[in-house]
């Protein structure tokens, strides 16, 4: 065991003094120097400080209606998500005239602001807006993660107004959208991980007509990026930035494509264009290296901003040319970089900005055309956490969208203006559950965190990109076992939590949550948060004049309301649905037979008396909401190994599947379809037969002898058992999209 592993292991004493060349960094606070701990631990004997908490939770699961839990797309704000220059060329606009679009994904809607953020004018956007893009034209197209259209807008003086759209066939969403000069766009397609190419035109009657050219790309694409020599794709759930070299018309060629990969996320990128044909490349991502939890916290997950350099050609070379530890200044899952020249030299500047830490930093890279890899010059100012992206406004200001505050922030270099995005619905959110998604969101959870070493300062995003997965199947520090990340929404009616089981409910989270977050610092996890702590906190409303200090509990009820309130996403296959095509009920049928015995159709997976009859499973399955667990609180072992339990894994919850890539608790399925390829059965029959084995899927296997009549394998079966047919497959495919 090396040096760094033998401290985690012997204590946290030192663990604290362990290395791995980075240099020691002070523990900083969130916003403020950090004090001294508010709270202490409750003594030995005292009243459990949790019961309060369970109480609340008790009352809070009875009096819910998990049929029509709403889905959290609309109940955290409007949250304006990205920004773009209305000017593609990039020039500033005059005062008071129109300069950015910014989409509002709770709101679906676009919003045209001029440079001081006011707005001018919005219009409809599709559903769940993430992407908008401004062809050279002067058309604006925008993009919806919950809609198969693109969005045609007309800018008229200071005004915004629809213009059309364009259907995508076979597309269930768009994440993100960009232009070209050629005048075409880039579309990603999260669930088929495919890149997109169109070129819009008019055609006959004054429709829109579109040439289109769909190639895949990766897992996961969110993030587009057009230069004028190249197209950059980031892919979040392989880890990797794609450059593709473009042709002509805008095409994007295969041929000469590089491939930036890391051992986890990378969540924004900026990139320059070098003579020669090259670029280079600021990225914004956690630690590449391995999550370490042999030390009983996470380990190796610090914040970075690394610099790229790429060359031209057939076979394009990559060179990293610096990667900075920028956890260490404050700025945490950095979901906004900004790469520029420094005029008269051979300097680069990269403007970093976290979405979980409340610090900006600039990076001046010297002689970085010229390849040098010195550490740069680093400085930094604060600015409030919850920043998704930023643009640059001329003269050194930026302008940045924030959801977490659900405003848009001006920084011309001074005092940071906040501008609040005036929704025309009521915000219904509590302080509390406010609260709750900032400790999700930022380091608040655990605020004295170092980064020396293994040791390192994160947030719940660090490994949950916007509460989903981060495409990791990591170490679990305990023997050989390794596990998928696994989403955080929906937790409220699926417990136990988690592939172990082992947090019997909300309440548990939320205190374990803050145990472990913090378990490196040297604090205590039962802590007070103060003004001086996280100043920022002051503009989710969480203080008033009789409130300076929120205590222990109240940080865990905060936590607890905000995961409650964490429902899924609504799913895009099922938006303006009605009623299942012939396939997708036969694959219901089929889940009926096969699968529902262990993915159970309840409305809570702890309550075999919640269980949806067959004939309702169309009317919830469409619903926005899509409600039913489709898990349940026991374990079964299905030959899915090594298991994380004695008795296997607990049976996870199968909402969403499209967001929880790859499959598995050990990661080894790459898509559904690989999951149902290997699914085996011992017996051909039905229902009846399914049920008929009560001790767990491969139980009689494992002991040597013959499957049960109805056993069931994810994996690893004894040879001679039924596969599903290719017919079944595909029903059951098309079913599991829906859930």
């Amino acid at each position: 065991m090396d040096a760094v592993r033998l401290a985690l292991a012997l204590s946290l004493a030192l663990a604290a003094l362990a290395c791995d060349g980075r240099p020691a960094s002070p523990a900083p606070a969130v916003g403020a120097a950090a004090p001294a701990v508010g709270a202490a631990a409750p003594a030995v004997g005292a009243a459990d400080p949790l019961e309060p908490l369970r109480q609340f939770e008790a009352s809070r699961r009875a009096a819910a209606d998990f049929s029509r839990q709403p889905s959290s797309d609309r109940l955290l704000g409007p949250d304006p998500i990205a920004l773009r220059p209305v000017d593609p060329r990039g020039r500033p606009a005059a005062p008071g005239a129109p300069a950015l679009l910014s989409p509002l994904r709770g709101s679906d809607a676009l919003v045209l602001l001029d440079a001081s953020l006011r707005e001018l004018s919005r219009a409809p956007a599709p559903a769940s807006p993430t992407g908008v893009a401004v062809l050279p034209s002067g058309d604006v197209f925008a993009s919806g993660e919950a809609s198969p259209a693109l969005f045609r807008y007309a800018l008229r003086g200071a005004s915004i107004e629809p213009a059309g759209r364009i259907e995508l066939a076979g597309v269930r969403g768009v994440r993100d959208l960009a232009a070209g000069p050629e005048g075409v766009l880039y579309a990603l397609d999260e669930r088929a991980g495919a890149l997109l190419t169109l070129r819009p035109g008019a055609g006959a009657g004054g429709r829109m007509e579109v040439e289109r050219w769909d190639e895949p790309i990766g897992a996961g694409p969110f993030r587009v990026v057009r230069l004028a020599r190249h197209l950059l794709v980031g892919c979040l759930l392989d880890h990797t930035i794609v450059v593709l070299p473009v042709g002509e018309g805008g095409r994007p060629l295969s041929g000469g494509a590089a491939r930036i990969r890391h051992d986890g996320p990378i969540w924004s990128f900026d990139a320059l264009e070098t003579e020669g044909g090259g670029l280079l490349l600021a990225a914004g991502g956690v630690e590449d290296h391995p999550l370490d939890r042999t030390g009983g916290s996470f380990g190796y997950i610090d914040s970075f901003v690394f610099l790229y350099r790429v060359t031209a050609g057939a076979r394009p070379e990559v060179t990293r040319l610096a990667a900075v530890n920028v956890s260490e200044h404050g700025v945490l899952t950095p979901k906004a970089v900004a790469l520029s020249a420094v005029p008269g030299s051979a300097d680069v500047r990269v403007i970093a900005t976290g979405y979980g830490g409340d610090r900006r930093a600039e990076l001046l890279f010297r002689a970085a055309e010229a390849g040098s890899s010195a550490a740069p010059e680093v400085s930094t100012r604060p600015l409030a956490p919850g920043v998704a992206a930023m643009a640059a406004l001329g003269g050194g200001a930026f302008a940045y969208a924030n959801p977490l505050l659900d405003a848009w922030l001006l920084d011309a270099g001074g005092e940071v203006v906040k501008r609040p995005v005036h929704d025309d619905g009521e915000d219904a959110r509590s302080g509390e559950v406010r609260l709750g998604e900032a400790l999700f969101f930022t380091s608040l959870m655990a605020p004295w965190n170092r980064t020396d070493g293994p040791l390192s300062r994160f947030t719940c995003e660090t490994c949950h990109f916007e509460g989903y997965v981060d495409g990791r199947t990591h170490h679990t520090g305990r023997g050989d076992v390794r596990a998928t990340t696994k989403p955080l929404l929906g937790l409220f009616n699926n417990r136990p939590h988690f592939s172990r089981a082992l947090d019997p409910d909300l309440t548990a989270v939320a205190d374990n949550e803050f145990r472990v977050a913090g378990a490196l610092s040297g604090r205590d996890p039962w802590f007070s948060v103060s003004r001086e702590i996280a100043p920022w906190l002051a503009d989710l409303g969480v203080f008033d004049v009789d409130r300076a200090e929120l205590s222990p509990e109240a940080l865990r009820r905060a936590l607890m309301s905000f995961l409650m309130a964490f429902s899924h996403r609504t799913n895009p296959a099922v938006v303006g649905r009605a009623g299942f095509t012939a396939l997708e009920r036969d694959g219901a049928r089929a889940f009926r037979d096969r699968c529902a015995r262990c993915h159970a159709p309840v409305l809570r997976s702890d309550d075999p008396g919640s269980a949806v009859p067959f004939d309702r499973w169309e009317e919830l399955v469409l619903a926005p909401e899509g409600a039913i667990v489709w898990g349940r609180a026991g374990y079964e072992k299905t030959g899915v190994v090594p298991y994380v339990h004695e008795q296997g894994a607990r049976v996870p919850s199968l909402r969403r599947l499209y967001k929880k890539r790859p499959y598995f608790t050990n990661g080894s399925a790459r898509t559904l379809r690989d999951v149902l390829d290997r699914a085996r059965f011992a017996a051909p029959g039905g229902a009846d037969a399914s049920a008929a084995t009560p001790g767990g899927a491969g139980a009689s296997a494992a002991n040597g002898a013959a499957p049960a009549p109805g056993a069931f394998f994810h994996d690893g079966a004894p040879a001679g058992l039924a596969a599903l047919d290719p017919a079944a497959i595909d029903a059951l495919l098309a079913f599991l999209d829906l859930l």
